[in-house]
C-alpha cells in the first residue's frame, strides 16, 4: 500500500548479483506498496510485482508466503507511517482545534495517493474479509490511542475508568467518520484534503470540545 516512503533503488542495479535476503525483502515491500496503491489488492498481481522487481514470482512467495500476507505487511507499515505523520503534524500546534485540523489534513494528505488500497480495509463489501480485519483493527486502535493521548494532554487530567471507556468509544466513532469520508473521497478526488478536514471539524469539534470540558471538570 501504499508508496509513501521515498524512491525505491533502481532494480536494474541489482539484477546481476544476489541481494541479501533482508535487502531484497525491503525492496519488494516498497515495490508492493506502490503496486497496491495503484491497483488495490484485487487489481495487483504477483506477476506484475515480479516484473517490476526483476525477479521470478517464486522469489516473492519465498519471502512473503502469499499475496495476502504481503498486503497485510504493507498495510501494517502504512498504518505506522500514517500514525507517525499525523502525530508529527499535531504536535506542531498547541491549540486543541488547530491540532485536530492539522492532524486531519495530515491524514487525508497521506491517503490521497492510496485510496484504492485503503478501500480494501474499510469498504463495506471488504470488511467481512477476515484476512484484513486484524490490520484494520490495528490501524483503528493506533488512531484511537493517539486521540486519547492528545485529549489527555489537552485536559491535563487522567480520566476515571468510566471516563476512559467513554473516551475510547468516542475516539473509535471519530475514527469511523474518517474512514467513511475517505471511502467517499475515492469517488470525489477533486475535493482537497483541507476541505475534507474542515467539513469534519465542523461536524465533530462541538462534541469533542464539550467532552473535553466535561472531563476536565469531572
Amino acid at each position: 500500500m501504499i508508496g509513501m516512503r521515498g524512491p525505491t533503488p533502481p532494480v536494474n542495479a541489482h539484477r546481476r548479483k544476489r541481494l541479501p535476503r533482508a535487502v531484497r525483502s525491503e525492496q519488494l515491500l516498497k515495490l508492493a506498496d506502490r503496486l497496491f496503491a495503484e491497483r488495490g489488492f484485487h487489481g495487483a498481481s504477483m506477476d506484475e510485482l515480479a516484473s517490476r522487481a526483476g525477479v521470478s514470482k517464486p522469489v516473492i512467495y519465498d519471502h512473503f508466503g502469499s499475496k495476502e500476507r504481503l498486503f497485510a505487511l504493507c498495510v501494517r507499515r502504512t498504518g505506522e507511517a500514517l500514525a507517525e505523520q499525523v502525530d508529527a503534524e499535531v504536535r506542531k500546534e498547541t491549540d486543541p482545534r488547530t491540532r485536530l485540523r492539522a492532524g486531519s489534513i495530515a491524514y487525508f494528505r497521506f491517503l490521497q495517493g492510496q485510496l484504492q488500497a485503503w478501500a480494501v480495509l474499510f469498504a463495506e463489501e471488504e470488511a467481512r474479509d477476515a484476512r484484513f480485519a486484524a490490520e484494520a483493527a490495528r490501524i483503528r486502535h493506533r488512531q484511537s490511542e493517539l486521540m486519547l493521548e492528545l485529549m489527555a494532554e489537552t485536559t491535563g487530567t487522567t480520566p476515571s475508568h468510566q471516563g476512559r471507556e467513554r473516551l475510547e468509544a468516542m475516539t473509535l466513532a471519530v475514527a469511523g467518520a474518517y474512514e467513511s469520508l475517505s471511502l467517499w473521497w475515492r469517488e470525489h478526488p477533486e475535493v482537497p484534503p483541507e476541505q475534507l478536514a474542515d467539513w469534519l471539524l465542523d461536524l465533530l469539534w462541538p462534541g469533542l470540545e464539550q467532552l473535553m470540558t466535561q472531563l476536565a471538570s469531572a
